[in-house]
C-alpha cells in the first residue's frame, strides 16, 4: 500500500525571530524561528529570512491566510531593527577609523620627537634628576639643584621614608650660599641619614620640598653634552656620558651650547636612514691574525693604476704586487666595469717581499700609479648597517656588528 504524505508548509515564527534581534543584536537561530532550516546553516541573514517568509507565503493555507496587519507591523519592526544593526556596523567602523587615526597620529608624535632629539646632538643640557647612589663611606656626592627660597632636598629611600634633609637656604663650606639668585645651586651628601649614620647602599630618590609645606618647590639636575639618540618602551632617550635620560626629562639647553650641534644632528639625521642599507665604506685596513694564512681587500682603481702595496701600521712598504696580475685562485686581480674604472680583489698570503711571515696587525692597502707615489684607488669594505651611533666627539658613525666608521667613509649606498 503507497501511503501518501502531505506537505508541510514552511512556518516561520516572526515574533520570535524579532525577538531574537531585540536581544542579541545579531540574527537568531534558525531553531528559534522556523521549524525547517536550510542545511549547513545554523543561522539566518537578512536575504534568508526574506526568502522564508516569501515561500510561506506562497504556501500559505488559502482558507486561514496570515493576518496582513500582523505581518505589517512584524516587517516594519524588523526594518528598524535592521536600521539600527546597520548603524551599530557604521559605529564599529567609525571606531576602528579613529583608532587608526590615532596610531597615526601617534607613529607622527614619535617622529617629531626623534627629529627634536636629534637636534639636541652636540648640546649641552640639563636633566631632572631622579635618584641617586649613595655615595661610599668617606666620599660626597654633588647634587645640582633649581629650588624656591624656603626649600629643602629631601632624600628618600626605597619605602618613601625621607633619611636626610638638607637645607638650601644655607651657606656653602665656603661662605657662599647654596642657592645664587637664580636659584641654582649645588649641595653635597656625605651618605648619612639625619643622625649621623651612613645609610645602606642603594638607590635614592632625590625630592626638593617646602620646608613647611612638602610641596614639590624644583628639582634635581644633572648636566651634560646629547652624545646619542635612541628610543624605548617609555619614549625618545638621549645619551650622555653620565648615563641616558628621556626626553621628558629635559629641562634646559644651554644657550650657544657647542656650535657644531647643528651640524653633527644633520649628519646623525643622514646615518639613521642608512639603516638596513647595503654600503661601500672606504676602508684600507684588513687585521692578519696569529696563525692564518692570509688577508684580503677589494677596491676601486682607475686605469693608470700599476701597484698595490701592502703598509705596516707605521707606513713602511711590506709588500707589494702588479694590478695585471693574479690572484692563487687564478682570479684576476683587476676587473674593468667597462666604462674606464677598476674593480679589483687582493688575496695577500701574509708573507713580506723577502718571503718572511708578517706580525700579525693590522695593514692597510694603498694603490698608486707607475711611478709608485701617486695614489689611484681606493679600499672599500661592503657591509650592510645594522645600526648608528657616536664617537667621543659627537659625530655620527655607521655600525655593522663590531666594527664602526664614520660618515665621511661612506662611498656608494645602495
Amino acid at each position: 500500500m503507497t501511503t501518501t504524505t502531505t506537505p508541510v508548509a514552511p512556518s516561520l515564527n516572526i515574533p520570535n525571530y524579532v525577538q531574537g534581534l531585540q536581544k542579541t543584536g545579531s540574527t537568531p537561530s534558525t531553531a528559534n524561528t522556523t521549524t525547517s532550516a536550510t542545511a549547513g546553516s545554523s543561522t539566518l541573514d537578512e536575504n534568508a529570512f526574506m526568502k522564508l517568509m516569501i515561500t510561506q507565503l506562497q504556501n500559505q493555507d488559502p482558507s486561514a491566510p496570515a493576518d496582513d496587519q500582523q505581518m505589517a507591523a512584524q516587517l516594519a519592526q524588523f526594518t528598524s531593527l535592521e536600521s539600527l544593526q546597520n548603524i551599530q556596523t557604521s559605529i564599529q567602523s567609525l571606531g576602528t577609523t579613529i583608532t587608526n587615526a590615532t596610531a597615526a597620529q601617534t607613529t607622527a608624535a614619535n617622529s617629531a620627537s626623534m627629529g627634536s632629539a636629534v637636534s639636541l646632538l652636540g648640546q649641552s643640557v640639563q636633566f631632572k634628576q631622579a635618584s641617586i647612589a649613595a655615595p661610599a663611606s668617606g666620599q660626597t656626592d654633588s647634587i645640582q639643584l633649581q629650588a624656591a627660597a624656603g626649600s629643602v632636598l629631601a632624600i628618600q629611600d626605597s619605602t618613601g621614608k625621607t633619611v636626610r634633609t638638607l637645607p638650601l637656604d644655607g651657606t656653602n663650606p665656603d661662605g657662599s650660599s647654596i642657592l645664587d639668585s637664580s636659584g641654582n645651586g649645588t649641595v653635597t651628601w656625605d651618605g648619612k641619614d639625619d643622625t649621623g649614620a651612613a645609610v645602606a647602599a642603594g638607590t635614592y630618590t632625590l625630592s626638593v620640598q617646602d620646608s613647611a609645606s612638602g610641596a614639590s618647590t624644583g628639582y634635581a639636575y644633572t648636566t651634560g653634552a646629547v652624545t646619542g639618540v635612541g628610543q624605548d618602551a617609555n619614549g625618545t632617550t638621549l645619551q650622555t656620558a653620565s648615563g641616558t635620560y628621556h626626553l621628558s626629562d629635559l629641562v634646559q639647553v644651554a644657550a650657544g651650547s657647542n656650535a657644531s650641534g647643528s651640524a653633527n644632528s644633520v649628519a646623525a639625521t643622514e646615518a639613521i636612514a642608512l639603516i638596513g642599507h647595503t654600503a661601500k665604506l672606504r676602508d684600507a685596513s684588513a687585521t692578519l691574525a696569529d696563525g692564518s694564512s692570509g688577508t684580503s681587500w677589494t677596491f676601486n682603481a682607475t686605469s693608470s693604476v700599476s701597484r698595490g702595496q701592502i703598509l705596516d701600521s707605521s707606513g713602511n712598504v711590506v709588500d707589494s704586487f702588479s694590478t695585471a696580475g693574479q690572484n692563487a685562485d687564478g682570479s684576476s686581480i683587476l676587473t674593468s666595469d667597462g666604462s674606464g674604472s677598476y674593480t679589483g680583489s687582493y688575496q695577500w698570503n701574509g708573507l713580506t717581499s723577502s718571503g718572511a711571515q708578517a706580525p700579525a696587525g693590522t695593514y692597510t692597502l694603498q694603490l698608486v700609479g707607475a711611478d709608485g707615489t701617486t695614489q689611484q684607488g681606493a679600499a672599500y669594505k661592503q657591509v650592510t648597517i645594522d645600526g648608528t651611533g657616536f664617537d667621543s666627539n659627537g659625530q655620527p658613525v655607521l655600525l655593522s656588528g663590531n666594527n664602526a666608521w664614520s660618515l665621511s667613509s661612506l662611498y656608494t649606498v645602495s
